[in-house]
């Protein structure tokens, strides 16, 4: 597999020209999304005008017709008899009788325009809920474009520092990875010379530089259910320990995802790699049973055999310890 990943056509001038492509339509995306988000930013500041405009007229409206209402209540059926017994003539009681439907009329109309204004009122009001959740939505979409372009700029970053722009040290970098990668995969497909029982904190190997490692360093990594995943959040927790005391990070888990997705299909770096310097103690992150996987064959780039600690825990995770002396 190591010789396909060198015989694949893949170049550094091309991985290069594939970042800067999508750099380029990420750093878009994002010109887009913000445009989007000023223009509903317009929009809620026009929608919050129109509703506080409306909820003025629907108090003032409302208050108008509580008055009409006490009024209405106040005015009895019996009052048109009285009306008629109070008018000097017939004529002066069609003129009170004319006036008094034409008030009815004005309060129709004014429970008309009341209940107009609390529909205007509830549908400006789930307009604008609408505009502030797009808003919200939109300004996440925003925050992952922005991580998806500086994680594609750091990609870029760290392939031409490794491999110092140079094509050969490109294609060493890919045949390395992989073979790393793979290695991993066999020391976790079971097998290993069985160490024991260890318990957290216990030093289990001490920092070494061997199999496809072209410097010193330890790479961690935390499998569960069979799936590599973040060590961080359990580290820092404390549920797991730190494997080495004050470890310089070389690279997170998930670091340069855009390399990893393109050239190996999986989401970035799959674990943590750390150095305390050469041949500094590697512990146990938890209790478990512990293995050592070793590589069949020396690494065609370094000569060395990749070894590595396995670590069975009890609750069904694995960690794992690569390039140990």
């Amino acid at each position: 597999k190591i010789a396909e990943a060198q015989s694949k056509e893949k170049s550094l001038s091309a991985e290069i020209v594939y970042l800067d492509s999508q750099i380029a339509l990420t750093a878009l995306q994002i010109e887009e999304t913000e445009t989007r988000l000023a223009q509903l930013s317009g929009d809620i500041t026009k929608v919050t005008g129109q509703l506080e405009s409306t909820k003025q007229d629907l108090d003032y409206t409302q208050g108008v017709a509580n008055t009409r209402v006490r009024a209405i209540y106040k005015q009895s059926y019996i009052e048109s008899f009285g009306a008629f017994l109070g008018s000097e003539d017939f004529n002066d009681f069609l003129v009170r009788q004319k006036y008094t439907e034409a008030v009815r009329s004005q309060d129709l109309a004014l429970l008309k325009k009341l209940d107009d204004l609390k529909e205007e009122y509830s549908n400006q009001k789930a307009d604008l809920e609408d505009k502030k959740n797009q808003e919200e939505a939109l300004k996440q979409e925003l925050d992952k474009r922005k991580t998806n372009l500086a994680s594609q700029q750091g990609s870029k970053r760290y392939i031409l520092g490794v491999t110092q722009n140079d094509e050969k040290n490109y294609q060493r970098l890919l045949a390395q990875v992989q073979s790393e990668i793979e290695s991993i995969a066999r020391a976790l497909g079971g097998g290993g010379v069985r160490l024991g029982p260890v318990k957290r904190g216990d030093v289990v190997a001490f920092q070494g530089n061997t199999g496809c490692s072209t410097g010193t360093h330890l790479h961690f990594g935390l499998y569960i259910g069979g799936v590599a995943v973040n060590p961080k959040p359990y580290l820092d927790s404390g549920q797991l320990r730190w494997p080495e005391t004050n470890p310089t990070i070389t690279q997170w888990y998930g670091e340069n995802y855009w390399w990893y997705m393109n050239n190996f299909g999986i989401p970035g770096h799959n674990g943590i790699d750390m150095t305390a310097g050469y041949g500094a103690p590697i512990y146990a992150a938890g209790d478990g049973i512990a293995y050592l996987a070793t590589d069949s064959s020396a690494c065609w780039l370094t000569g060395t055999v990749g070894k590595g600690i396995v670590i069975h825990h009890d609750n069904g995770w694995r960690t794992i310890y690569w390039h140990i002396k």
